[in-house]
């Protein structure tokens, strides 16, 4: 085989890897719709094996109902909107239908509310020990970004400017107690 064949097949033998998909990693992206919250998520090709090692009895199925109601309450254990002390109702699961080649799934979660302040996710965690999850939530027009993994898998949420909005109270009052510092110390010395 001549030298150049042997670098072209190399060269395609190593840029295929690049464009592997990560079977540990998923991506989720989260915003509120009307009373509804929309997660909007995708997986590796390897969510087939998580719901396998959760729900062992799918192997021999050929029933496509059975995936989806196991998948719904895979779901539905592994992933949580908080609110407080309590969780918002998940009410669908839907596959997104992709209509060019992808190893990814995707599917949208539906839950019932129109405020969370923490996020459990534990998906695909009983299949890979270093899964990590990727979310973008976006609320207020504001993007927060994070990681959950089996180190860390909740996440407290809040804006960006309710974050900021400490800082911003404190840095008023000092003004403010400088200026009164300020006049009383003016009014001293005027009365002297």
């Amino acid at each position: 085989m001549k030298f150049s064949s042997c670098i072209v097949l190399l060269f395609f033998a190593f840029t295929s890897l690049g464009f592997a998909h990560d079977a540990n990693k998923a991506f989720f992206n989260i915003q509120q719709k009307d009373n509804l919250v929309e997660v909007k998520s995708e997986f590796p090709w390897s969510i087939r094996n998580a719901l396998l090692e959760a729900n062992p009895e799918l192997e021999n199925s050929k029933n496509k109902a059975d995936f989806d109601a196991a998948f719904f309450d895979y779901v539905k254990t592994n992933f949580e909107l908080r609110n407080g002390d309590s969780i918002l109702k998940l009410i669908a699961v839907e596959e997104v239908m992709h209509y060019e080649h992808s190893h990814a799934n995707a599917f949208v979660f539906l839950f019932e509310g129109i405020a969370f302040d923490a996020i459990k996710n534990t998906l695909m965690f009983n299949a890979y020990k270093d899964q990590e999850n990727y979310h973008d939530v976006l609320i207020e027009d504001e993007h927060l970004k994070f990681i959950t993994s089996p180190d860390s898998s909740v996440v407290v949420v809040q804006s960006v400017s309710r974050r900021s909005g400490g800082n911003t109270i404190k840095i008023g009052l000092i003004l403010i107690i400088i200026c009164v510092l300020g006049v009383f110390l003016w009014i001293q010395r005027k009365k002297s």
